[in-house]
């Protein structure tokens, strides 16, 4: 039976996943937990305990109980399952919090250090392969070396291993972005074809370049045009260009870096090196082929690497990678 609204205890819930689908959902309790339970009509559960549990007949998942006060509630990550589970909460008398109302200790009860309660946020987000090591380590090089002004989140590029950072992928018209968007997703995400202006706005992907998760969007050939809608989607794509963490100038043996183009590139790529031919007036830093695949995984490496450069990677000092490291919030 579930309780009634005025019968509310002392209990806070929050989704540590994002609300997109996903194969787990992860939902912190934190507060009175034998209510919590038995609305969700589940049996106490020990303090170090994991269990599978029907959970209120909505669907079947994992509980955890880290601390006195504190559980994981993991079911599927679908958003109608999740959905469901928070107003079978909320019904019951559990209140549902916004994370970024707390400080990542408060999320985080299960935390021993504030450095470690940091840790698991940032790791709760990110999408990045390379960022997980790195992170597992901070507790142990926070307690070992005290952090100095140089290391400041907002400047430090690894911070992109946290948020995904904008690539942005430009050139004249049918020198192969499309087609490169595709080879670097290894499926087809965009529109490819030997016509010009066959991609009259912006797409994005969001994928995973030599362990670094990046959005990578494929901007409208840039050209004269007196198509209305092209010449709309050309100027929104001037957006994308000023917010560019990478910006891409894609040529061919045919076509160089339009001169149209406001932003200096940081890379210029040279596409269709299976077709011979020399890249006119400028000097490549890598040639592919996309309809290929040759040069693929160095293009990968090389937009890692100018964004996290390898000696980052490989630096012992400690990393200011949370906001509460630098506020003192913690």
């Amino acid at each position: 039976m579930i309780p009634s609204q005025r019968d509310q205890f002392e209990c806070r819930a929050w989704w540590a996943t994002a609300p997109l689908s996903g194969a787990i959902g992860i939902c912190h309790l934190n507060g009175a937990l034998d209510p919590a339970f038995s609305a969700l009509g589940i049996k106490p559960l020990e303090v170090g305990a994991t269990r599978v549990v029907d959970i209120a007949g909505i669907d079947e998942g994992v509980i955890a109980r880290p601390g006195e006060q504190s559980a994981l509630l993991m079911p599927h990550g679908g958003p109608r399952v999740r959905q469901l589970i928070s107003r079978h909460l909320e019904a019951s008398g559990l209140t549902f919090v916004d994370p970024a109302d707390s400080n990542a200790t408060s999320r985080w009860p299960e935390a021993r250090t504030p450095i470690e309660a940091c840790m698991l946020d940032a790791l709760s987000v990110t999408e990045s392969p390379r960022a997980v090591e790195l992170l597992l380590d901070q507790p142990r090089r926070h307690r070992d070396e005290t952090l100095t002004p140089k290391h400041t989140r907002q400047s430090d590029p690894r911070r992109h291993l946290i948020t995904p950072p904008l690539i942005v992928i430009t050139g004249r018209p049918n020198v192969g972005k499309s087609t490169l968007l595709n080879r670097l997703a290894d499926t087809e995400v965009a529109i490819t074809a030997d016509l010009e202006g066959t991609t009259r706005d912006a797409v994005a992907a969001r994928l995973i370049l030599d362990g670094m998760a990046c959005d990578v969007v494929d901007l409208p050939g840039l050209r004269e045009s007196d198509d209305p809608i092209e010449r709309r989607a050309i100027v929104l794509s001037s957006r994308f260009l000023e917010d560019s963490d990478l910006l891409i100038s894609l040529i061919d043996h045919e076509r160089g870096v339009p001169e149209t183009l406001k932003k200096r590139p940081d890379l210029i790529v040279r596409n269709k090196s299976d077709l011979g031919g020399a890249a006119p007036r400028s000097t490549a830093d890598l040639e592919i082929s996309a309809t290929t695949g040759d040069g693929i995984e160095r293009l990968a490496v090389l937009i890692r690497k100018s964004l996290v450069p390898d000696e980052l990677l490989e630096n012992e000092a400690p990393w200011s990678f949370h906001e509460e490291l630098e506020s003192g919030r913690d």
